[in-house]
Formats: C-alpha cells, structure tokens, sequence
C-alpha cells in the first residue's frame, strides 16, 4: 500500500511538472520563469552567467520559477523536474537546478551524483541560507536568486565561497551506516505519505457545518456533483485544469461548491467563455539567435466552446553570452544532456 501511494504521488507529479518549459527546448536559454517573479535584466543576468559556467565546465544548471507545487512537496517536483529533463551531461550529471515556488515559498537545489562530491547537502543548504534566504526575507527576490546561483557556481568550481564558520565542518560527506540508510529510507517513505495526506487535504476534507442550518455536510462524489455544476465547470473537470468539491447538507438542502485550480494542467482561461478550457500549443519556425529575434507560430483551442485563435509570436534575441554556447558540443543540443540526480541537494522555506 505504501509502495502504491509514493508511486501514484510520483506519477501525478510527473504530470504536473511535464507542462513547464524546459528553457533548452524553448529558446537554448537556461531559465524558466513561469510565475513572472524576475525581472528580465535578471534572467539575461542569470543567463550570461549559466551560460558562462557552462561553457567553460560542461555543467548544466535550470533556474526554474513557478507559482505553485499544486500539492506536490518541492523535493518531489525536484527530483521528477531533474528527470524529465535530464540535466547535466551524460555520464557525468553534473548538474544543478534551483528551484523556487513562489507561492509555497519554498526552494529547492536539487545536485547531481556527479557533483555530490563539490555540493553536499550542508554546504547547499549553508549557500541558500547565507545567499537566497537572507535575500528572500527582506523581499529581495531577484538578487536571493542572483547570489544564490552565483555562490553555487563558485562552490561548483571548488572556488571559495564565504560561509558563516558553524558550518565549516558540515560539508565533508561521511560514509553512511545501515542504521542511517534505514531511517532515511523510513523518513522518504513518511514524506511520500505526508505530501498525500497532508495540511493541505485536511483542510479540503475536514467536516464542515452548514451555515444555514449548522448540521454535518456531505460531500458529493464526482459522479453526482456534476448535477450542480455548470457545464463550464464540468468542462473544466474533464480536461484538469480545476477540480470541484460539492458539499450538500442532508438536512435543509443547502449546498455550496468548492473550486480547486491546477497549477500545472497547461490550461489557461478562455477568453471567450472564461472558463479554464484554453489549451496553447507552440511550434517554433526561426530560433532565436544571438543576431537576431526568432518566431514561433501559436494555435489557441478551447475544450468547451468555440474560441479558436492561431497567431505568430516573437521570440527574444539571445544574449551572446548566455546563448553562444551553441558553438559548444552538448549546448548545440535542443536540451539538457541526459544527466541524473538521486535527491542530494537540499530545500528550504521563508
């Protein structure tokens, strides 16, 4: 049974994390900034630098930005995001992806095996304390991110970074015992439940009280909730992109309904019916390069009503720095180069 549940939370998040771009595939950049919360001068900034690294290392790094984990604990969304994309070279996976949930407010640097070594879990989580979060706390968002990559470059590079001395004798990774192995074998495994059965389904299960009458409510399951919705909410339902919970009262009849959005179903609102049913798929026709902007042609569809949009967008010209690394083996490819990582790095909230 336990085996059961980490594999369906595993699998729903492969599905949610699928619809964020990977910046490889998109436009050969580095970072992906679904929520909007940078700046553009500090993607190009951030850009430059990866690109940069790179170049000169061969090591691959994500900067991923996104306004909810939907349920889905950050180092589960990590690891599956590192996956899906294979980050850091073959062979070598050395690489790197920081990752930042606006909404939870929680980041993640997720390391590759082949930088355990350079990046063990107290120096990653030292760098995001010293760098990101003490940034983060005063609302300073764009430079916590800046100085956060930048000190994990340098200690990537066995440069020296400047950390506070109690963490000094942290970073060397000891030989781990079977006793060690077993009980973070058993704390995955309470993690895994606990992102299925946590706060957040509490408080969307807990018993409610109607407000009309003050007697336990019932909630409707989705076969007979669907006589209360609207066939835009039902149409919202088949596709993904929100799910609704219907709680009636028994006793006077009284029902109120509950919406739920999907952070990661690839579904935007309508602009015709305004319902979540906006499906966009995006084909590139001229890359982006570093001499000039490129384009891509968009074809916009609703699942419920008739909207029907096909348009041709502008991509950005790439920065020289952050984008000439397609002279380089590995960065002439269209996406990362097929690394792994097994969940070193480490997580933290503000």
């Amino acid at each position: 049974m336990i085996a059961l549940c980490l594999t369906a939370a595993i699998t729903l998040a492969a599905e949610q994390l699928a619809s964020i771009p990977n910046p490889r595939v998109r436009d050969g950049s580095w970072v992906t900034d679904t929520a909007g919360a940078l700046r553009p001068d500090t993607v190009t900034r951030l850009n430059t630098t990866i690109g940069t690294f790179e170049r000169a290392t061969g090591t691959e790094m994500a900067v991923v930005v996104i306004r909810s984990l939907d349920g889905v604990s950050v180092e589960e969304a990590a690891v599956k995001l590192f996956q899906l994309w294979g980050i850091g070279k073959k062979g070598r996976d050395n690489g790197l992806l920081f990752l930042w949930s606006t909404g939870d407010r929680r980041v993640r640097v997720e390391v590759g095996y082949g930088l355990e070594g350079v990046l063990p879990d107290g120096k990653v989580g030292a760098i995001l304390d010293t760098y990101t979060l003490a940034r983060f706390k005063k609302a300073e968002f764009d430079e916590g991110v800046v100085e956060g990559v930048d000190a994990l470059i340098r200690a990537a590079r066995k440069e020296a970074v400047d950390l506070p001395s109690k963490t000094s004798g942290t970073y060397d990774p000891k030989p781990w015992g079977m006793w060690q192995i077993i009980l973070s074998f058993l704390v995955a495994i309470v993690a895994g439940i606990g992102s299925l059965v946590g706060l957040g389904r509490w408080r969307r299960y807990r018993q409610r009280k109607c407000p009309k009458c003050g007697a336990g409510m019932t909630l409707l399951d989705e076969v007979a909730d669907d006589a209360q919705l609207e066939q835009g909410q039902q149409a919202e339902e088949r596709v993904g992109s929100v799910d609704y919970d219907v709680w009636s009262c028994p006793s006077c009849a009284h029902h109120f309904t509950l919406r739920y959005p999907k952070a990661f179903s690839g579904y935007a609102e309508c602009p015709q019916c305004h319902n979540r049913t906006k499906s966009s798929t995006e084909k590139v026709i001229e890359p982006a390069t570093t001499s000039g902007s490129g384009s891509a042609s968009v074809e916009e569809a609703c699942a419920f009503c008739s909207f029907r949009s096909e348009y041709t967008k502008t991509l950005p010209q790439l920065s020289s720095s952050s984008n000439s690394s397609s002279s380089s083996s590995s960065s002439s490819s269209s996406s990362f180069g097929g690394g792994g990582s097994g969940g070193g790095g480490a997580s933290r909230s503000y």
